[in-house]
C-alpha cells in the first residue's frame, strides 16, 4: 500500500469515538486528532492562538441527523493574551469579542463575549452556540471540524467590537447528539454584557430588544515581571498602581453612564451575507425596543443599537414566550 514505507514504531492507531452522545471536554481526548491554531488544555478543549482556530473530532458516523453544542468562553487569561499581543492605551476600555463558529466548513453561529461583573461568572463571558447537521455531514468519514474565526464588521461597529477577536478564546466543550424530534425556535439566553446582540440563524423574525445598565469588568491584574519588581516594597507598590486603575476604572464607567433612551435607532448586519438587514420598529419604551425584521437572513444577525453604550447589556427576547 502506498505509505506503507513510512510507517514507525511510534505511530498509534486512530482513535474513533463510537456512539452518541458524544462529549468532548479536554484536549487530551484520543478522539481529539487535528488542532490548528489551538494549544491544547487539560480541563478545556484548547485555546485559540491566533486569529482563527479549529479542531477536528474523529466520530463514528451516526447516520442521523446530529445537534453539535460547542461552549466558547472569554476568561481573563484570554483578556491577558489579547492584552499582551495588542496592546491597548492605558485604562482604555475592554471592547467585547464577536467570533464566527464553523462547522464543516460553513458558518453555523456566533458568540458576542464582554467580561462584566453580575453577568454569569464574575469577570467572565460564556456562551453555548448550538446547530444542527444532517446525516450526510458526518457521513463520509466521521469527522467533525470546528472553527473560531474572525467576522466582517460593519462600519457602525467601528470602535465597539475588539480587533482580533478569537485570540485567546478558550473552548470548553464540544458535544453532539441526535437532533431531537421537535425543535423550538432558537433565541440567545441572557444579556450579552455589552451593546451588541446576536440573532442566531432561524431566529424570530418579531422579538424584543432589552437594556439594561451594567459595569464593566475590573481591570486585570499585572503580575510584576521583573527581579526588581517581584520585591516586596515593589510589589506593595504594584497594589497601590492596581488600586488606582480600578479606581479610574469606575470613573471611566460613570463616564459612560448608561443612556438607555438616548438611541434613536437599532442596526442589524447579516453576518454570513455581509449586508445590512431591515428592522422595523413595532413599539418604543424606555429600555426596551420591539422590532420585526423586514429583509430575510440567512445567518446570525449582529444587532445593535445606533448610538453606541458602554455601560448598557442588551437582551434578545421573544414576545409571549
Amino acid at each position: 500500500m502506498i505509505g506503507s514505507w513510512f510507517a514507525t514504531d511510534y505511530d498509534e492507531p486512530q482513535h474513533v469515538i463510537e456512539g452518541l452522545p458524544v462529549e468532548v471536554g479536554s484536549g487530551r481526548d484520543p478522539g481529539l486528532c487535528i488542532v490548528d491554531q489551538v494549544v491544547r488544555g487539560t480541563a478545556i478543549v484548547g485555546r485559540v492562538t491566533g486569529d482563527h482556530g479549529a479542531v477536528g473530532l474523529k466520530v463514528s458516523s451516526p447516520g442521523v441527523p446530529t445537534r453539535v453544542s460547542v461552549v466558547i468562553h472569554l476568561d481573563e487569561t484570554a483578556t491577558r493574551w489579547w492584552s499582551d499581543r495588542v496592546r491597548p492605551p492605558r485604562l482604555a476600555p475592554e471592547l467585547p469579542r464577536l467570533v464566527l463558529v464553523r462547522a464543516q466548513g460553513e458558518l453555523r453561529g456566533a458568540a458576542v463575549l464582554a467580561r462584566r461583573q453580575g453577568l454569569r461568572r464574575a469577570g467572565g463571558a460564556k456562551v453555548t452556540v448550538e446547530f444542527d447537521l444532517a446525516a450526510a455531514e458526518l457521513d463520509s468519514d466521521g469527522l467533525l471540524m470546528v472553527e473560531l474565526a474572525e467576522p466582517p464588521r460593519p462600519e457602525w461597529v467601528h470602535g465597539r467590537v475588539a480587533a482580533r477577536s478569537a485570540l485567546g478564546v478558550r473552548i470548553d466543550k464540544i458535544s453532539v447528539r441526535a437532533r431531537p424530534a421537535t425543535t423550538a425556535t432558537p433565541v440567545p439566553d441572557g444579556p450579552t454584557g455589552c451593546d451588541l446582540a446576536l440573532l442566531p440563524p432561524g431566529g424570530p423574525d418579531r422579538f424584543r430588544l432589552e437594556l439594561s445598565p451594567v459595569t464593566p469588568a475590573p481591570p486585570l491584574p499585572r503580575s510584576p515581571s521583573t527581579k526588581l519588581t517581584r520585591r516586596k516594597p515593589a510589589r506593595a507598590g504594584f497594589k497601590v498602581l492596581r488600586a488606582a486603575r480600578r479606581a479610574g476604572n469606575r470613573v471611566l464607567a460613570e463616564v459612560h453612564r448608561s443612556r438607555p433612551g438616548s438611541a434613536t435607532g437599532v442596526r442589524a448586519f447579516d453576518l454570513l451575507t455581509g449586508v445590512p438587514v431591515d428592522l422595523e420598529p413595532v413599539q418604543r419604551e424606555a429600555a426596551a425596543w420591539e422590532l420585526r425584521r423586514t429583509t430575510p437572513s440567512e445567518g446570525p444577525v449582529l444587532i445593535g443599537l445606533d448610538t453606541g453604550d458602554r455601560g448598557l447589556s442588551c437582551r434578545i427576547a421573544v414576545p409571549g414566550r
